[in-house]
């Protein structure tokens, strides 16, 4: 049997989850459950825990849900807070401080990913003079107009590794890293080879950024994937000949735009299609991206019609195993589970996850496709 990228996966702590545990992970693994139940959390556990060394996946994770906000609420310390499972006991005694903790199998080597933090602080210079010492005897560090405290998180992320498959213990890591409220974040933590794994996302509302169509566009073009891309295009409309970029017409400063080429509209701006083609354009393009890796997709069906379902399900699935890319979407719609079955061939290629909250952890109810077969097309019954 193939190994997936993730054979199994428990998140034992991430913001409200608790011990929820993935088992036997298929090819495309649909999440459902009603609402509030931590679908969208799994997809930002299993980010983080495929890029567990990068902080920017740590702020995109962290910052995600707020993205169609005009104005974001929460500073990027506050939002990397909430991706913890808090401690309420330390809290209780005024101790702030968090956990995550998540392991997994598969080919993927890290085996097992753990972070904590714990708020930290120290005096900062609003307007130092450059002429003098920061800090000399005369000076008195309670001048509020030079001197304040600035607030902060330090960081621990812990990675347990099998990266040399002859050695049976695995190998640990540690990382520490502060980051302040009031200063330039880092580009990000010191990556090793191994310990990440291709990840990209797609929620319900990232097609519609023309410079994050852009920048998928780019990294395809740079991976020489765009035959592939309007390939997958062209089997869902048949019309879509080509994509490139060009200068927008009409502008005084340099602007660019995605096109496509199509055999009825000509040369056309992505923007000027409905909501579903840019939609799935969008996933394509993050299919590519996540080449020999996970793509995340939060509300699979959204934008896309019920009739369209299925040929676009079977185009992702086809694919997914094509470019080896391991799938786990979100869904509420009980015909984007009926679509996605008529596109799956086998058990391993889909397999749906209900999450049922308790008070002591989040159930998991699995069924593969066989399961899922039966219960729908014989039973007639609600999988969601």
């Amino acid at each position: 049997m193939v190994k997936n990228h993730l054979d199994n996966l428990t998140i034992h702590k991430f913001r409200g989850l608790r011990d929820l545990e993935l088992k036997d992970l298929g090819q495309v693994n649909l999440l459902v459950g009603v609402n509030n139940c931590g679908k969208t959390s799994v997809l930002e556990a299993i980010n983080l825990y495929c890029d567990p060394l990068d902080i920017r996946s740590w702020l995109n994770t962290a910052r995600q849900r707020e993205r169609e906000a005009i104005r974001s609420s929460l500073s990027p310390i506050d939002a990397l807070q909430w991706l913890f499972s808090n401690d309420l006991l330390l809290a209780s005694k005024g101790v702030n401080t968090g956990n995550i903790l998540i392991q997994g199998s598969g080919e993927f080597p890290v085996k097992k990913f753990s972070a904590s933090y714990e708020e930290i602080s120290e005096i900062s210079i609003a307007n130092p003079n450059k002429n003098k010492p920061l800090l000399s005897e005369e000076e008195d560090v309670s001048d509020e107009e030079n001197y304040g405290l600035r607030r902060g998180i330090e960081l621990t992320v812990t990675l347990e590794t099998d990266d040399s498959p002859q050695i049976e213990e695995l190998q640990s890591s540690e990382v520490k890293i502060k980051l302040w409220e009031d200063g330039s974040l880092p580009v990000g933590l010191s990556k090793s080879a191994g310990h990440n794994l291709s990840v990209s996302t797609v929620t319900p509302s990232s097609h519609r950024s023309n410079f994050g169509q852009l920048r998928l566009f780019s990294e395809v073009r740079f991976a020489n994937l765009l035959s592939e891309v309007v390939s997958l295009l062209a089997s869902l409309d048949s019309n879509i000949i080509n994509l490139e970029i060009l200068p927008a017409r009409g502008r005084s400063y340099p602007s660019f735009t995605l096109y496509i080429q199509h055999a009825k509209l000509g040369l056309s701006p992505v923007s000027t299609f409905g909501d579903g083609i840019r939609r799935l354009l969008h996933i394509v393009l993050n299919m590519a991206r996540a080449k020999d890796g996970i793509l995340l997709i939060d509300e699979i069906e959204s934008t896309i019609h019920t009739e369209a379902l299925q040929n676009s399900f079977a185009s992702i699935v086809g694919w997914a195993k094509e470019l080896n890319v391991q799938v786990f979407a979100t869904t509420h719609s009980l015909e984007a589970i009926d679509a996605m079955m008529a596109a799956a061939d086998t058990a391993l290629d889909l397999v749906l996850y209900r999450l049922e909250p308790t008070e002591a952890k989040t159930r998991v109810v699995r069924q593969d496709w066989e399961d899922l077969k039966c219960l729908r097309e014989e039973l007639g019954q609600e999988v969601r």
